[in-house]
């Protein structure tokens, strides 16, 4: 009897199992899947990867070789407008000069709950389209049909690539919640990998080998007498072949369930270099009666060989195109660093960049000279070109953008961009000529990725910081006085330097007067703009200056005979950025920064003072940070000093607490009131 029941139990508990086993096959979309409205574990959550599925093989052909087949399926269920995002996909293809990347049978449903029944939407051909980013890559694009609330999507397609050394890195965390993932990556016994994991998700790869025959055909040449008598030419005869080849396969096997989004929290930077995924790198090759022929290489390598190509170090040789118009422009002048500047303003003002990204050109230097538009290496090797010849010593910097991420080793996708590197008595320039309206050494935060390496014509190279050394300043003076009837009216001037002059530029050089006061009233909120006058706009290797005139009504309150002000106004930080409880990857804040602000109150007429706010000095450990806090009386003012001040530009994740603390402490500081009372 207990036997039986042990029996009925176990045949129970196995058809439960298979009734609420998720079905992965292609297709298969349950209506549990479309009724869900809420992820289970992150129910603020968008959308969910409910299965994505990478099947990984090298498959040999006669004439190419070794290619690389790669199986991708994947489920994403949407559950609000937060998701819609989803519905449009793309895949990167490299094109080589005589190969290229492929994507072929792709197929892609759209599914949605209707009345109880479930309807599915075909990807249609208009919805699937390419983009040429640059010569060597394009991106296919696919967008999903029919996309509403609780919908699920599916698409599957094969993906193939020529190039074996270099293997798009597999992804199992994103920045909405993943299921079920699974990886398969097999290769052939002469293709040898090493793995590069990262991320804070353990990956749990095994490994396992299993045997496979290729067939191939071969050719062999014989020599047969011609059939023309009495001479002795012969021809050779051709007889094709097909033999077979026993080989042994290493496999890569990770399977993971329920991995957690990685959440975009502030200075975030590229999130992408801290999701979890795995990278393939070929170490070496090793084929029949051939030598081993190493692949593993260094950046300097790397760097070597991108100078040495005939699209980027030939490149620089050429001068006639641009000679006179350098002679004519350079007349009568002597200073290096005014030459340096001339040739700079000069390439960025005749030079329209087409967003094509690259450490190769596009249509060469003189080409694009004529033309007036090129991609960044032919801007860049164009103005290192004309540096040089002007006397100063230029040389290109290779770099790595922000979203092309931090390669965790040398591959030919390692260095997206190029710039030049001017040396001026022994001080180094960074100068894009792709940015119209750049300065020396303020580059643009997307290119403030770690470092560069600059590469010289004699093959040797060096490690360049690209972050800048000194702070961007933003330096506010503002003058507060109490009306009658408690509306503040002030007068700010402001200066700002580095990237803050830059991104105050970015910010209202192209908007009218009326415009910049309306962007100013939102920044700023809670005051209204009077007037206000901007200096040095288009000057952009120097600071910008700021003053306006203003009213606020909002942040004075008389309770009986007590008048309180918060003194800092706008001025003041408004939140802790830094709200979740913990982080895992670091706080990037692109540049060093410091905010330096002098408020001085004019006490009301028949007011004293009652109290003030105290002092506060807070220093963030290693010398990263710091924040000081003063209040002065003088003269029947109450003047508030600030100053805030990070100067390591990107902070590890371990001192994520300690910047916590950090904006607690500043946010409770400057949130706190003058005290006036009736004399």
């Amino acid at each position: 009897m207990i036997k039986k029941y042990v029996l009925i139990l176990i045949s129970f508990v196995v058809f439960q199992q298979s009734v609420v086993a998720q079905n992965y096959k292609f297709g298969k979309i349950s209506e549990e899947e479309l009724a869900e409205t809420s992820h289970a574990s992150e129910p603020d959550a968008g959308a969910a990867i409910l299965y994505r599925k990478t099947d990984t093989k090298f498959n040999y052909s006669q004439d190419g070789g070794f290619v690389v087949i790669t199986e991708h399926q994947e489920r994403i269920k949407i559950y609000n407008k937060d998701g819609y995002d989803l519905a449009n996909q793309q895949i990167g293809l490299y094109q080589g000069v005589s190969e290229e990347e492929t994507v072929t049978s792709l197929k892609a449903f759209t599914y949605n709950l209707v009345d109880g029944d479930i309807e599915e939407s075909k990807l249609q051909s208009k919805g699937i389209f390419e983009e040429e980013r640059s010569k060597t890559l394009k991106i296919k694009k696919f967008t999903m049909p029919d996309i509403q609330d609780g919908c699920v999507i599916e698409f599957k397609y094969t993906f193939t690539s020529p190039f074996y050394s270099t293997i798009d890195e597999f992804r199992f965390q994103e920045t909405i919640p993943v299921d079920k993932v699974e990886m398969r990556f097999f290769a052939p016994e002469y293709l040898v990998y090493r793995t590069h994991g990262k991320g804070g998700i353990l990956l749990g790869l095994t490994t396992e080998t299993k045997s496979r025959t290729i067939r191939y055909r071969y050719e062999d040449k014989t020599l047969a007498r011609a059939a023309e008598v009495n001479t002795l030419a012969r021809e050779p005869q051709v007889k094709r072949s097909t033999a077979e080849l026993d080989l042994t396969e290493n496999g890569y096997l990770i399977s993971l369930e329920n991995i957690p989004a990685l959440k975009e929290e502030p200075f975030a930077g590229n999130l992408n270099n801290y999701i979890s995924a795995l990278q393939f790198e070929l170490s070496y090759t090793k084929f029949p009666n051939a030598p081993v022929r190493n692949y593993a290489t260094s950046w300097e390598d790397v760097a070597k060989k991108i100078y040495k190509s005939e699209s980027f170090g030939k490149e620089l040789e050429i001068i006639k195109y641009f000679k006179k118009d350098i002679d004519a422009l350079l007349s009568g002048v002597a200073d290096p660093k005014e030459k340096m500047m001339k040739v700079f303003d000069f390439v960025k003002s005749k030079m329209t960049w087409n967003k094509y990204y690259g450490v190769y050109k596009d249509r060469g230097v003189k080409k694009a000279y004529g033309e007036g538009v090129g991609n960044v290496a032919d801007i860049n090797l164009m103005l290192i070109s004309m540096l040089t010849y002007a006397g100063v010593e230029a040389n290109p910097i290779l770099l790595s953008t922000k979203a092309n991420g931090i390669p965790f080793f040398p591959t030919r996708t390692g260095f997206n961009y190029v710039i030049a590197g001017a040396v001026l008595d022994n001080r180094l320039f960074l100068l894009d000529g792709v940015d119209r309206t750049g300065a020396p050494s303020i580059l643009r935060t997307n290119l403030l990725n770690w470092k560069g390496r600059m590469v010289r014509a004699d093959g040797s190279s060096l490690l360049v910081d690209l972050l800048p050394s000194k702070p961007a300043v933003h330096t506010s003076l503002m003058n507060l006085e109490i009306s009658e009837d408690l509306v503040i009216t002030g007068n700010s001037k402001n200066r700002f330097t580095g990237h803050y002059a830059k991104g105050q530029r970015a910010r209202y050089r192209s908007l009218n007067e009326g415009e910049q006061s309306g962007k100013m009233e939102e920044s700023f909120e809670s005051i209204e703009m009077i007037d206000h006058t901007f200096k040095g706009m288009d000057d952009y290797d120097k600071p910008l200056t700021l003053e306006y005139n203003f009213e606020n009504e909002e942040v004075v309150e008389v309770i009986g005979n007590k008048m309180y002000v918060s003194p800092l106004l706008h001025l003041a930080t408004e939140e802790n950025y830094f709200k979740a409880e913990n982080r895992t990857y670091p706080i990037d804040y692109s540049y060093p920064r410091s905010d330096k602000y002098n408020v001085s109150v004019l006490i009301p007429e028949g007011y004293t003072i009652e109290s003030l706010p105290e002092p506060l000095s807070i220093n963030l450990s290693n010398n990263m940070g710091s924040f000081r806090y003063g209040v002065t009386q003088n003269a029947g003012k109450i003047i508030i000093t600030l100053q805030n001040t990070i100067k390591t530009p990107v902070i590890g994740a371990e001192y994520y607490k300690d910047l916590q603390q950090y904006y607690k402490m500043i946010l409770e500081k400057e949130s706190e009131k003058i005290v006036l009372i009736k004399a």
